[in-house]
């Protein structure tokens, strides 16, 4: 099958549909006070850190508890939501699924709300009541903690991932953009948790963990970035380029507008529009002789992107060649390597799948019969764009085990992202997680396996139903 239509859990950016009697800012606990409110000791704590766990090398999760007595959830921490979504004990399909579930009449603490609630993924829907109850994440607790609970769920592939819900650690105030929400109000467990700056690792290597630092305060070590999004962690990026070539990849986020870029710890690859990764390809040939022999320096690049794709398959040893990428945003710029850049993923996943760096070609899988692995690169096209900053890439889990990143969500006045090389990420006991960038070695690892089964893209925002543009 087409990747487009492989399962996936997108739960990167989504839609946020209000259903039932109201919308969420303005939901009534049934008889009982249910201001979400943090608890006093949450905002004069030091710096937290938790471990991200790496689920089938497509997701990375943190644990939870919930209620009283408390009950332990795997969640997904996810950047480009902003909700705190768990499955409840009314869901057959998680209890089918083997789910952990919530059981609202088992907490003490629990609230029912007077509102039901829907939310659309890009790959279905889930829906339940808004429920309030002390919800504990990272050493931090946050009481009367805004949650929904699922009670239908309509998730291709959701009972193969080992997780059960989202943490989301959007943008404030509201990551969905919904035009039910109260634009003065942010519900999120961060916010209800005082929680003003996070940062996210991910490792390198065939199956690396995180790291999930709370309470991090800016540093010289990071290159901070101003958001230019209403509703995402989007900054502005403006050309891309290969090695230490003077100019941008022609064709690649050039003009005025420029591009914007999303970062997004909820998304699996990188994301670009597909002409992108077509000049991309094409520029990436050149440093592959077999490439550059297949299809000549003048060729068009549709077929240098397919001769590149082509010799990349066989994970020859001239991948050694390839270059670092850069990326060029509003101040600063930030790389790729080709560890980072490029997957491995097993031959008869990627035949079922065609997923071929993202892009419809061919694939002859005759030559490869013997070979247990193949490479590709983490690259998957989405056609996205904004009215106002042009075309949209997202910049997924590749990024974020380059960098370890600081999603600051009260940065003066404005939301920034910072970028900072990492070293190693570590687990929490190992000390810092960053160091200077001239400190930075240079890894030596081999690319990250991949199922392309587990692929997870996100549902971007529309600015209104059936629209081409997205609200960034």
């Amino acid at each position: 099958h087409n990747l487009m239509a492989a399962r996936a859990w997108a739960v990167g950016a989504f839609c946020f549909l209000a259903s039932g009697l109201s919308n969420i800012p303005t939901e009534k606990c049934l008889g009982q006070e249910c201001t979400p409110i943090a608890s006093s000791a949450a905002r004069i704590t030091p710096e937290r850190c938790t471990v991200l766990e790496n689920t089938q090398n497509a997701v990375y999760t943190i644990k939870i508890k919930i209620g009283n007595p408390q009950k332990e959830f795997r969640v997904v921490a996810d950047t480009g939501s902003n909700v705190l979504v768990v499955p409840g004990a009314n869901c057959a399909a998680c209890k089918r699924a083997g789910k952990d579930l919530y059981d609202f009449s088992a907490s003490k603490t629990a609230k029912l709300t007077t509102h039901a609630s829907k939310i659309t993924y890009g790959s279905g829907t889930v829906q339940g009541p808004l429920i309030h109850d002390t919800v504990t994440a990272i050493g931090v607790e946050s009481l009367n903690q805004s949650m929904l609970v699922m009670e239908q769920e309509e998730i291709q592939s959701y009972s193969s991932f080992s997780f059960d819900g989202i943490m989301g650690m959007g943008m404030p105030v509201n990551a969905m953009g919904t035009k039910d929400s109260d634009p003065g109000e942010d519900r999120s467990f961060f916010a209800q948790a005082g929680v003003d700056a996070f940062t996210m690792c991910f490792g390198k290597g065939p199956r690396p963990d995180g790291v999930l630092k709370l309470g991090s305060k800016r540093n010289t070590s990071f290159m901070f970035e101003n958001v230019i999004g209403e509703v995402h962690w989007g900054v502005k990026l403006g050309g891309v380029h290969v090695a230490d070539n003077k100019g941008p990849i022609d064709g690649i986020c050039q003009g005025k507008k420029g591009c914007a870029v999303i970062v997004d710890s909820g998304t699996t690859l990188i994301m670009a529009p597909s002409r992108h990764l077509v000049r991309l390809y094409s520029s990436l040939c050149s440093f592959l002789p077999s490439c550059e022999a297949s299809a000549g320096k003048n060729a068009e690049p549709s077929l240098r992107s397919d001769m590149f794709l082509t010799s990349l398959l066989s994970c020859p040893d001239e991948m050694d060649n390839l270059p670092d990428l850069k990326f060029s945003l509003s101040e600063n710029k930030v790389s790729l390597s080709k560890e980072t850049y490029v997957m491995k993923a097993h031959t008869k996943e990627l035949a079922m799948n065609n997923f071929m760096g993202g892009l419809n070609h061919s694939i002859n899988f005759a030559q490869l019969d013997k070979k247990e692995t193949v490479c590709v690169p983490a690259f998957m096209p989405m056609r996205m764009r904004s009215r106002k900053f042009g075309p949209i890439w997202i910049f997924g889990m590749p990024l974020m085990r380059e960098y370890t990143v600081m999603f600051n969500r009260n940065q003066g006045s404005t939301p920034a992202v910072g970028f900072s090389r990492t070293t190693k990420c570590t687990g929490c006991k190992a000390g810092a997680m960053v160091s200077a960038a001239g400190l930075v070695t240079k890894y030596q690892e081999e690319p990250t396996h991949l199922s392309p089964t587990y692929i997870r893209k996100p549902n971007l925002i529309l600015e209104e139903e059936k629209s081409e543009f997205v609200r960034l």
